[in-house]
């Protein structure tokens, strides 16, 4: 294995263009740039706070925020997942070509995702500056490692959804109606406080993405670092995505090929 991660390191600079190239492609003609990154989260945002915020009988000006951290965070994950299922494919002819590890690509678009996320973050804390100025300070402070804890979390993710997707290319859509499943089973847009049964707040509690959204959240709406729990929850995510990921590499990594 340290072999393998050595090929990973000796190859950063040629994963670090193609993440590069990947971003100039991804704005490219566009007007707004990556204005729009941070505009379209807005946007959506200010929809659902009014549509949900009267559903749920929330006050838009405190719901807001905790519907814009859940969209980012939210986002970063279906792109891990979905985006994440053609890392491999839509990068066959540098496969072909060079002999790099193949968990290259799917770092290389984990490094687009976060990329993306850290655009669009400056938008939330902008809200909350307004809203609640004092928290930014713990924010400063714990965000840092958050952003790290989530991109560690991410490129696993990419990496075990791109090797299924290459083996088997209905996973795609299956993670697809898999993720939406996830939406509604996760406090994406809804607090777990406004549910009135205590078995469903209990199962939120269990679902790693609440922890992970917690990262975000707590800092930066309450103005505390996340819990204890929030870290032991994507810490073991984590070593349960980076297992099977090792397991993958080491199980079918060489006769991937096969599947272009």
């Amino acid at each position: 294995m340290s072999d393998y991660l050595n090929g990973i390191w000796n190859a950063r600079h040629f994963w670090r263009h193609l993440a590069q190239a990947e971003l100039r492609y991804k704005f490219r003609r566009s007007k707004l740039g990556i204005i729009w990154t941070m505009i379209y989260p807005l946007l959506l945002t200010a929809m659902m706070a009014v549509v949900f915020g009267s559903l749920f009988k929330q006050p838009v000006r405190e719901f807001a925020p905790y519907v814009f951290s859940g969209l980012l965070t939210w986002e970063f994950l279906v792109s891990s997942v979905i985006g994440g299922c053609q890392s491999l494919l839509v990068s066959e002819a540098y496969i072909k070509q060079y002999k790099h590890p193949f968990a290259i690509y799917p770092l290389k678009t984990n490094m687009v995702n976060i990329y993306t996320f850290l655009l669009a973050l400056p938008g939330l804390a902008l809200w909350i500056l307004f809203i609640k100025p004092a928290n930014l300070l713990v924010g400063l402070l714990a965000i840092p490692l958050s952003i790290v804890l989530i991109f560690m979390l991410g490129w696993p993710i990419v990496l075990v959804v791109s090797f299924l997707n290459l083996k088997y290319r209905d996973f795609g859509q299956v993670s697809g109606l898999l993720m939406q499943l996830i939406w509604y089973g996760s406090p994406v847009f809804y607090d777990p406080k406004m549910l009135n049964s205590p078995t469903l707040i209990a199962v939120l509690e269990l679902n790693p993405v609440t922890h992970i959204l917690n990262l975000v959240r707590a800092p930066i709406l309450y103005g505390q670092f996340p819990a204890l729990m929030d870290y032991a929850f994507v810490f073991a995510t984590m070593l349960f995505f980076y297992g099977l990921a090792f397991f993958m590499i080491w199980r079918s990594e060489k006769t991937l090929i096969y599947y272009f």
